[in-house]
């Protein structure tokens, strides 16, 4: 240990190395640093080779992560604030389209099969031409017939 300390610089013989990108030990071990220290020790000179630790930098001295809950809940409050000014909007959007997709029954049911121009708005040429596809699947050559009105029943 002592040979070599007169060929090595203090600062670079305590630590890890890395050559062509791998890592070697020290070139002094821990032990007969240990062994340097305590020298230095008893001939009254400082041991200035060990930077020392900074504590503060420890994880253990960091504030604790916390739950994301506890994290994100300003985030939250304001979507949440956000998305209330327009929920009476939404909601009766909403309301709509299920009314609007749910199928007829009833009275609704009755009156879309006699005049269903009344509760579907689809136009004469569609009705004729879903009625065209109908016959044709069914084998029957389609009639000719007069376009269905639609304005014979307004109210």
């Amino acid at each position: 240990m002592w040979l070599r300390l007169s060929y090595l610089s203090f600062r670079s013989c305590f630590n890890k190395k890395m050559v062509n990108g791998k890592f070697f030990g020290p070139d002094i071990s821990g032990r007969y640093k240990g062994l340097l220290r305590k020298q230095f020790y008893f001939h009254g000179l400082p041991w200035i080779y060990e930077q020392p630790k900074n504590r503060e930098l420890s994880p253990y001295h960091r504030k604790p992560k916390g739950h994301k809950r506890e994290r994100t809940r300003e985030q939250r409050i304001e979507k949440i604030k956000k998305n209330l000014m327009n929920y009476a909007e939404e909601e009766f959007k909403f309301r709509q389209e299920r009314l609007n997709k749910r199928p007829p029954g009833g009275l609704d049911m009755i009156v879309q099969k006699m005049i269903p121009s009344w509760i579907h708005p689809k136009t004469a040429a569609q009705l004729q031409s879903t009625k065209q596809l109908l016959l044709m699947k069914r084998g029957r050559q389609p009639k000719q017939e007069e376009e269905y009105k639609t304005d014979q029943y307004e109210f």
